[in-house]
């Protein structure tokens, strides 16, 4: 009864009821655009940096970071590897070897990182194939490399050419090859297209006298999956004393400070188009309740409870809030989804700028239900703390006083 009580007096003035309605479908509709703007360009940016090719949590051995050297490579466990692999939010688990060695070609020579891999499992994380500008991917037990469009700029390198490597090895071995040349691949970060090489996981382990041992275990994780809960998960498997997990925070700190502070503007301008939504509620609630005191003391006076009038007041305030909310939901929700499939593309100057930053020239939208649910209640909440008005004043109304008004 209280209900559709509340929802005939939402309507007893129209035009100020759709004003109400209309100003909180604008602020619901432009926060769920704006966020899942934000979010979808930040996600992006961490598959470009992190999920590209670091991935989102490694494992080491301990003080491989801040010293990687091919002495600080490890051997795992099978047991330990099976844990990992079976633990909720693992997607896929990723082996590879990284030393750092001399190439050269002709009478050119430059640093580049050998990086040994298992390409099937690679493309689990990026697809290779789709990155690849020229030639084709090693097969499995192929001994040639992939490198990267810099590094084939800088040599001149085409498909058939071969780079010889000079460097150390595991525990002071020698390590020197001459490998053909298979594909030559764009990586989406200019660091990484200007010093890298890739090998098998196995061919890369033979170079540096290392077999079985590894420099890093990539852990990528399910999508939306926190990383950080993830990490405790795996530290807790293994033995913490002689490994290192770290998260692509840890690893690139620079990344997550950049999206840190982006967020905190967006964040500041989300609070100001909700304190003028608040205002404009509260505004709406002032005059539902001023407007309407003769009939609150006519009503008192006949017997109705106070509970019950302040439960009905609470209730349009919540109808009033609720319609306009699901309105900014359900107008926003297919721009989200067909932005978040079909994203953005830049060109020109800021397609240029991004690229050089290594992140890919698009914006999707991130399409997770976390984003609409968050500022829906945040809209709810507000609604709800301007109901504190109407609720001291229907506390402290005397029926004879508000008559005679």
């Amino acid at each position: 009864m209280l209900i559709k009580i509340a929802w005939r007096n939402v309507w007893r003035n129209k035009r100020r009821s759709l004003i109400t309605i209309a100003a909180i479908f604008i602020a619901v509709f432009l926060a769920i655009i704006m966020r899942s703007l934000q979010f979808g360009m930040y996600d992006n940016m961490i598959k470009n940096v992190v999920g590209s090719f670091s991935g989102y949590i490694q494992l080491h051995s301990k003080g491989y970071w801040d010293d990687k050297n091919i002495d600080n490579s490890f051997k795992i466990d099978p047991d330990t590897y099976n844990k990992i692999e079976d633990t909720d939010g693992v997607s896929d688990i990723l082996k590879r070897i990284q030393t750092g060695a001399l190439s050269s070609n002709n009478d050119l020579s430059k640093f580049v990182y050998i990086t040994g891999v298992q390409l099937e499992n690679e493309n689990k994380l990026t697809d290779w194939s789709k990155r690849l500008i020229d030639g084709k991917l090693f097969e499995k037990n192929s001994n040639s490399i992939i490198v990267g469009k810099g590094v084939a700029k800088y040599y001149s390198l085409k498909v058939g050419d071969s780079l010889v490597f000079i460097g150390q090895g595991y525990h002071g071995m020698q390590a020197v090859g001459v490998y053909p040349v298979q594909g030559i691949i764009d990586m989406k970060n200019p660091n990484l297209n200007n010093l890298s090489v890739f090998m098998n996981l196995d061919v890369a382990q033979n170079f540096v006298s290392a077999d079985d041992m590894l420099t890093s275990l990539v852990i990528n994780k399910d999508e939306y999956f926190d990383e950080n809960q993830l990490a405790k998960k795996i530290r807790s498997i293994t033995d913490y004393e002689s490994n290192d997990v770290m998260t692509w925070k840890e690893m690139t700190p620079e990344l997550d400070q950049l999206i840190e502070a982006d967020n905190a503007g967006g964040l500041l301008i989300i609070i100001i188009l909700y304190m003028i939504v608040s205002f404009g509620i509260f505004g709406t609630v002032l005059m539902m309740t001023q407007e309407r005191l003769y009939e609150f003391g006519v009503l008192i006076s006949i017997g109705m409870k106070k509970s019950k009038l302040i439960i009905s007041l609470i209730f349009e305030t919540v109808l009033l809030t609720f319609v306009g909310t699901l309105s900014g939901i359900i107008i926003s929700r297919p721009i989200v989804n067909y932005f978040h499939y079909n994203p953005v593309r830049l060109f020109g100057a800021a397609a240029a700028q991004l690229e050089s930053a290594g992140f890919e020239p698009v914006i999707p939208f991130m399409n997770s239900f976390d984003i609409p649910l968050n500022h829906s209640l945040i809209i709810i909440f507000i609604s709800l703390l301007t109901c504190i008005y109407p609720i001291i004043i229907i506390s402290r109304l005397h029926p004879i006083k508000a008559m005679n008004r």
